[in-house]
């Protein structure tokens, strides 16, 4: 059965509500550069054979590369790879630090996809 993927719709809705909780500014900057880091996964799926893990650190990867938002964009990266993998039935269990550690070192560019690919691997757990 094919993975839940999200839209569009879904992301823009999700990062508006991030920025009232959270604060920021609200707005997109690069709709095309959201929706082809939106498109990733689904193409390493359907192309690669992804597994859940590799399609969730896809998400994080490709959004926190994007910059496809005028702020927040760090925190709706790690929300979207998170919520791909919960509508899956799957978990992310790591820290907030961890996380916090990990989506910094990607939008520096100092951990490319693969790393990312490997840390998702060690934090993607079956919901029980």
């Amino acid at each position: 059965m094919q993975p839940n993927f999200l839209e569009l719709d879904d992301v823009l809705e999700y990062h508006s509500w991030m920025i009232e909780k959270y604060g920021g500014a609200q707005g997109l900057r690069d709709q095309s550069a959201l929706e082809s880091a939106l498109a990733a996964p689904m193409n390493r799926y359907l192309y690669e054979q992804a597994d859940l893990s590799v399609c969730a650190a896809t998400y994080a990867y490709h959004l926190s590369q994007a910059h496809a938002f005028i702020d927040g964009n760090k925190r709706i990266t790690a929300a979207i790879a998170e919520l791909f993998l919960n509508v899956n039935g799957l978990r992310l269990q790591a820290s907030d630090e961890e996380m916090i550690d990990l989506f910094l070192r990607v939008a520096a560019g100092e951990v490319d996809r693969d790393e990312v690919e490997r840390v998702f691997a060690q934090w993607v757990w079956t919901k029980s």
